[in-house]
């Protein structure tokens, strides 16, 4: 009587029988998952390092950043008329945008390789515009000439898509419309610009520091 028994508690609890072929897409799937983990982890930890870890430049031949190494956020910038600031003959507030005392041009790098910020560049050839109207001289052409070029493609490269409101249609004496902007009032997003020119000038009041004996 207990053989029998014995016999039919065996049979009640069969082994479960795998076939070679799910097993080993089982261990294909854990195998990539554990790949897969290892691999986002390894990423992450890389991604986490180059955002704390900028390049680090030589400043010599072609080895500098594109841009200024600074981080600039981004502001809202009203356009305006600035009567009577501005004006063509205003050669005190046209100065006060650059920074002082080197106009725009700075020095990076363990050898004070000097660049100048484009931003100062593009001012600069709007001023040498307005003089040229101020003094009407022939001697300002070509470099008048040179600052229409380089402003185009500088307008061209920012393509502002700011949307600007018309001032209200109009019509000609054929009766066609004429439409218009004037562009005051628009907010445009904006790079802090007044952060550039502190950092200028703090930069190169501490370069003078270090070089006075």
């Amino acid at each position: 009587m207990s053989k029998s028994s014995s016999v039919g508690a065996r049979s009640s609890s069969p082994l479960i029988s795998i076939s070679p072929g799910i097993l080993l897409v089982g261990i294909i799937i854990f195998v990539t998952t554990i790949a897969n983990v290892m691999t986002t982890a390894y990423n992450l930890a890389l991604l986490r390092q180059l955002q704390h870890s900028p390049r680090e430049y030589t400043y010599i031949g072609s080895d500098y950043p594109a841009e200024l190494p600074l981080d600039i956020p981004s502001v809202g910038l009203e356009l305006e008329g600035t009567e009577p600031h501005y004006a063509l003959k205003s050669d005190a507030d046209w100065k006060s945008i650059y920074p002082q005392p080197r106009m725009g041009f700075t020095s990076l790098g363990q050898s004070n390789r000097t660049f100048m910020v484009s931003m100062y560049h593009q001012l600069h050839c709007l001023d040498v515009i307005r003089v040229g109207f101020v003094v009407n001289g022939s001697d300002a052409y070509h470099h008048i000439e040179h600052c229409l070029r380089y402003l185009r493609q500088i307008l061209l490269c920012k393509a502002d898509t700011t949307l600007e409101v018309t001032d209200g249609e109009r019509t000609d004496e054929h009766g066609r419309i004429l439409e218009g902007a004037s562009g005051l009032g628009m907010i445009h997003r904006c790079k802090d610009w007044t952060k550039v020119k502190r950092h200028l000038e703090d930069k190169d009041a501490n370069l003078t520091e270090n070089s006075a004996p």
